[in-house]
Formats: structure tokens, C-alpha cells, sequence
């Protein structure tokens, strides 16, 4: 039986119940107010949603992904309701960035950067700022940028220069920051991850700026892990939301789009090009990422009858199919309830 038939029967029997107490009860005594009034009063007592959601919703079954690995949660109960080697470290590319929002916002909430502060722009930023094809939004060195341009440009249009600039302005290198994101991950009990950078873009991809490994080296995490890095960070930064669900942003007179092609209003050319309509109510983030040696992957998170969960999909072959596959694990969160 579907969530909204249990409701509504749930809601057919109080009123048999309520009119069967109202025809038996004092008669004498004066109705103050209306049994509809009484009743959608009493309503949000007698069912709470939520706690019903997280007892309802089950493991998916009979769902097929199409993606090297992938995995849902429930963010408030950690309960796996999908898997598909959770625990195969691979490439990850900007999905990295998670781990450096991490340590940024933990600045941030410590004092020892503000949102306002000037960010400079080194060498390295400004290379990788004007190399295509990565992401970038063309930083320049005589300009000023404040960390909250940055911090957006990272998030929602995978700004690589921007992150390695916030980088370079909190621990001084990008070295030093990749350190601390490994011990980050070692704290937090992360086995299957690693770290080279602070972008995700791989060794190979940073000429002679890149500090740590081998040439060959990349970013690594596992879909256990990255699920729940995406849990910790968004119940750690809440505030972290209304930035990943912005649709666009403008810096140095240019427009740039959220990778994200599920935020609703998500009005990016691309999204025409492709011919896809991946908009789904309820999704808030987080992060895409590609590198050749990664593929397309997305960690997502979407709100459902007031329970959050988080999903990540590694290693697609084609820019949409992260989000196709992202959206057959939502639609089968609300199979189960509708």
C-alpha cells in the first residue's frame, strides 16, 4: 500500500472515530468548535510525516545503475537503501571539492579567514585559471576578489582556479592544504580515500605546480565515503545549501551556470543541447565532477516529504547520464511512497 493511501485511510477512520465520539459524548455540553476545525488541529499530532517516511521508504530493489559505483543514504538514519561498489576507491575528480569546502567553511566558522577577506591570485591560480578546457572563471591577477566569490564560483560552477586560490590564502600552498584534506579524511575514518589537489583535476593535469605523488596520481574516494562526506558537511554547514541550489552567478562581467542540471530552473544551454529535462523537485546539490580518468559523477542530495538524502553516481560515460541514473534513485524513493 502506497504512503498517500495509508494517509488516507489513516484520516477515514479518525473521522469514523471522531463522529462516533461526538454523537455519544455530552450533549448537554456546547461544541466550541467545528469538528473540520478540530480535526485538521489535531492532524500533525496524530501523524507525524516525517517519522513515518523514515519507517516507510526501503531498500530499492529492482533498480538498475548504470555507473561504475553508486549509492543512497538516508542522511538522518545512515540507512544504505542502494549500493554498487560503495567501497571501490576510483578517481573522483571535482567531486574533491567537497573536501575542500569542508576545510573552508571550518575556516571560516574559526575565524582565521571572513567571507570579505581579499583572496591574491599566485602564478599557479592564474595558469590554471586560463588552461582550457577546465572550469574556470578567468581570474586576473591585478584583480580583487573577496573569499565568497571564490567560495561560489567552486561550488557552483566547479571553478578549479578559484579553489586553489582559497587554498593558497588559508594554509599558504596548495600542498599544505592537500595535507590537512588527507588528515581530514583519515580522521574522519575515510580508508578509501586520497588526495593530490585541491581541485580534482589530477596530477597530470597541473604541469609543474603539482606538489604531491606522481605524475600519474589523482584524487580517490570511495561511494561510501563521499556519501558521507556530503551527510557531515551539510549537517556541519547548512548554510552550505543555499549556495549549491543557486542556479547562476555573475563574476567579472560574465554569467556562469550551476553543473548541476537537476536544480529546478536549471535554465543552462547545455541542458537544451542535449535534449534532457533532469529537473526534480526537492534537489539542493552538491557537486559534479569529470576528468577522462574519473568519467561524469555527481554527489546529489534531495528532500523528500521533509527526509534529506544523499546519493552519488562515479564513473558515466556521457555529461547527462550522471543525472539520469542520480534520478532513477530518487524516483524510486517516491515509488515507494506514492
Amino acid at each position: 500500500m502506497k504512503f498517500k493511501h495509508i494517509i488516507l485511510l489513516f484520516l477515514i477512520i479518525f473521522l469514523v472515530g471522531f463522529g462516533f465520539v461526538l454523537g455519544n459524548g455530552n450533549k448537554e455540553k456546547p461544541i466550541e468548535a467545528s469538528a473540520s476545525h478540530i480535526l485538521f488541529e489535531s492532524i500533525p499530532t496524530l501523524i507525524d510525516t516525517k517519522s513515518f517516511v523514515l519507517n516507510y521508504v526501503n531498500p530499492l530493489k529492482n533498480i538498475d545503475v548504470d555507473a561504475k559505483a553508486a549509492i543512497l543514504i538516508n542522511a538522518e538514519t545512515e540507512e544504505i537503501l542502494y549500493e554498487k561498489n560503495i567501497d571501490e576507491s576510483a578517481p573522483i575528480a571535482s567531486m574533491s571539492k567537497l573536501m575542500s569546502a569542508y576545510l573552508i567553511l571550518e575556516a571560516i566558522e574559526e575565524n582565521v579567514i571572513s567571507w570579505e577577506d581579499d583572496v591574491p591570485i599566485s602564478d599557479y591560480a592564474y595558469t590554471i585559471s586560463h588552461r582550457e578546457p577546465f572550469s574556470s572563471i578567468k581570474l586576473e591577477q591585478e584583480e580583487n576578489y573577496k573569499v565568497k566569490e571564490l567560495f561560489d564560483a567552486m561550488m557552483i560552477s566547479s571553478a578549479n582556479d578559484a579553489t586553489v586560490a582559497l587554498a593558497e590564502k588559508i594554509y599558504g600552498t596548495e600542498k599544505a592544504f592537500v595535507e590537512e584534506m588527507n588528515k581530514r579524511a583519515n580522521q574522519l575514518g575515510f580508508a578509501n580515500s586520497h588526495f593530490v589537489d585541491t581541485t580534482g583535476l589530477g596530477n597530470m593535469n597541473l604541469f609543474d605546480f603539482f606538489t604531491i605523488g606522481t605524475i600519474d596520481d589523482v584524487n580517490e574516494m570511495s561511494a561510501r565515503e563521499l556519501a558521507e562526506l556530503a551527510r557531515i558537511l551539510i549537517e556541519k554547514f547548512p548554510h552550505l545549501l543555499d549556495i549549491t541550489q543557486t542556479i547562476s552567478y555573475e563574476s567579472g562581467g560574465e554569467t556562469y551556470h550551476n553543473t548541476n542540471w537537476m536544480l529546478m530552473g536549471n535554465n543552462k544551454e547545455s541542458l537544451e543541447e542535449f535534449d534532457l529535462d533532469l529537473g526534480f523537485e526537492g534537489v539542493e546539490g552538491l557537486k559534479t565532477g569529470y576528468t577522462n580518468a574519473s568519467g561524469y559523477g555527481f554527489t546529489g542530495t534531495i528532500v523528500i516529504e521533509d527526509v534529506r538524502y544523499i546519493s552519488v553516481i562515479m564513473d558515466t560515460e556521457a555529461v547527462g547520464d550522471r543525472f539520469i541514473e542520480t534520478k532513477k534513485l530518487y524516483e524510486g524513493i517516491i515509488n515507494q511512497l506514492y
